[in-house]
C-alpha cells in the first residue's frame, strides 16, 4: 500500500500520459521512464505506445535502436518515494529478472546500474521525511522540488546517461545544501542585506571583485589585531582598498561592516567607551564570510520579478567552483545551529553532503 504523500508532490507520482498514480502492487501502473524526454509513464500506457518511435508528449525521439520501449526496467526510486522499501523487491534480478532490457546487460553493466539506482534510491529515502511532513516542506523551494524530481524520473540505461545522473546527483546535492543554507536565513533580512552590500550612494553598484577584496581585507586586518573598533576596521579597509579613491569607497566598507555586524559574524569585546570586535571563530576566513541567495531572490531583487529565475541559476551554476559545495557545507552546519527547525530532522543529510562534496566522474565509471 502506498504511503500518504501531500498532493502538491503526487504530480511528480503519476503518468505523464494517463495522468493514474503510480502503483507497485498493479503491474500496469508500475512507473517506466522514457530515454531522452525522461517522461515516465504506467506500463499500460507504454505499452499502448510500444510501437511508436517518438514520445507522444513532446516528439522527442526515444533514441534506443531497435528496442521496444516496453522492455525498460520500471523506475525504483520513483515507488521507494511512495512505498517502504522493505514491500518492495531486493536486488537487481528480483526486480528486472522479467526486464529483457536488463537481462541482456553483462554483469559489469549490471552492478554500474544498480549503483546509480542505489544514489537515487537513498535521494528517494532522505526526501520522504520532509515531503511527508508538512512542519517540514518549506524546506524545499519550488524550484528544488521541480530538480529532485526531474532526477528520480531518469533513464539510465546506457553509460552515457548513468554518467550524467551521476553529474546531477552531485549538482543536486550542493543546490540542497544551499536551499536548507537559505530556508534558515530570513528572506526580507537577506534581502536588506544585499542591498546594503552592493548599493552606494548615486545608485551605482560595488563590483563584485571589489567586495571580494573588501572582505578579504576585513579577515586579514582581524587575523593581524586582537580586536579592532567598528570606526578603526573601516578606516583600515579604506586604506587598503580605496587607493584611488577613498572618500568613494568609505560608505560601501562601512555597509558591508555593518552588514556582517547586523548579522552577528562578530564578536563584541567591551573596552571602557571603546567596543572592539573580531570575528567568530566559525567565520574566520573569506569563504564563510559569503552569504548565499537563491536565483529566485536575484531575479525578484534585479528585475523585479521570479521570471529570470532559470537565468540567474545558469549564471551560479557557471560561477561555481570545486571547493563551492564543501563551503556550503560548513555554512549548512553553521546554519544548523540557529535553524528555527529541529536540527536533528536534516542534520542527518550533512554526512551525506560530504560524500557528494568529494564525488567526482571517473573516466573508468563503468
Amino acid at each position: 500500500m502506498a504511503q500518504s504523500i501531500e498532493s502538491y508532490y503526487m504530480e511528480f507520482l503519476r503518468c505523464a500520459r494517463c495522468s493514474h498514480d503510480f502503483e507497485y502492487e498493479n503491474p500496469l501502473y508500475r512507473p517506466i521512464t522514457l530515454p531522452i524526454c525522461c517522461h515516465t509513464m504506467c506500463r499500460q500506457c507504454i505499452d499502448i505506445i510500444r510501437n511508436q518511435t517518438k514520445c507522444p508528449q513532446d516528439q522527442v525521439s526515444f533514441g534506443i535502436n531497435h528496442i521496444p520501449i516496453d522492455q525498460l526496467p520500471t523506475n525504483y526510486p520513483l515507488l521507494i518515494v511512495l512505498y517502504d522499501p522493505s514491500k518492495l523487491p531486493k536486488g537487481g534480478d528480483k526486480r528486472y529478472g522479467q526486464c529483457p532490457f536488463y537481462m541482456k546487460f553483462d554483469e559489469n553493466t549490471k552492478l554500474t546500474f544498480k549503483a546509480v539506482e542505489s544514489l537515487l534510491g537513498k535521494i528517494s529515502l532522505a526526501i520522504k521525511p520532509i515531503i511527508n511532513d508538512k512542519q517540514w516542506q518549506s524546506i524545499f523551494s519550488d524550484s528544488m522540488t521541480r530538480k529532485i524530481f526531474s532526477l528520480l524520473n531518469s533513464q539510465y540505461i546506457d553509460r552515457a546517461s548513468r554518467l550524467k545522473v551521476v553529474e546531477a546527483i552531485r549538482s543536486l546535492g550542493e543546490h540542497m545544501c544551499i536551499d536548507f543554507i537559505l530556508c534558515c536565513q530570513n528572506s526580507e533580512q537577506l534581502t536588506d542585506n544585499l542591498r546594503s552590500v552592493i548599493g552606494v550612494q548615486h545608485g551605482q553598484f560595488l563590483e563584485p571583485a571589489m567586495q571580494e577584496i573588501v572582505l578579504q581585507s576585513i579577515v586579514s586586518f582581524l587575523k593581524d589585531h586582537s580586536a579592532l573598533s567598528n570606526k578603526h576596521l573601516v578606516h583600515s579597509v579604506v586604506l587598503q582598498v580605496g587607493v584611488n579613491d577613498p572618500n568613494g569607497i568609505q560608505p560601501s566598507v562601512n555597509r558591508i561592516v555593518n552588514l556582517l555586524s547586523g548579522a552577528s559574524y562578530f564578536q563584541v569585546q567591551r573596552n571602557g567607551d571603546s567596543l572592539p570586535m573580531k570575528l567568530k571563530s566559525e567565520f574566520q576566513n573569506y569563504e564563510t564570510l559569503r552569504f548565499y541567495i537563491s536565483s529566485e531572490q536575484w531575479s525578484s531583487l534585479l528585475y523585479g520579478d521570479t521570471k529570470h529565475e532559470l537565468s540567474m541559476q545558469s549564471i551560479i551554476d557557471k560561477l561555481s567552483t570545486p571547493d563551492s559545495f564543501s563551503q556550503a557545507i560548513q555554512r549548512f552546519t553553521n546554519a544548523l545551529k540557529s535553524a528555527r527547525y529541529a536540527s536533528d530532522t536534516i542534520s542527518y543529510l550533512e554526512p551525506c553532503f560530504k560524500i557528494l562534496s568529494k564525488f567526482g566522474v571517473p573516466n573508468n565509471v563503468e
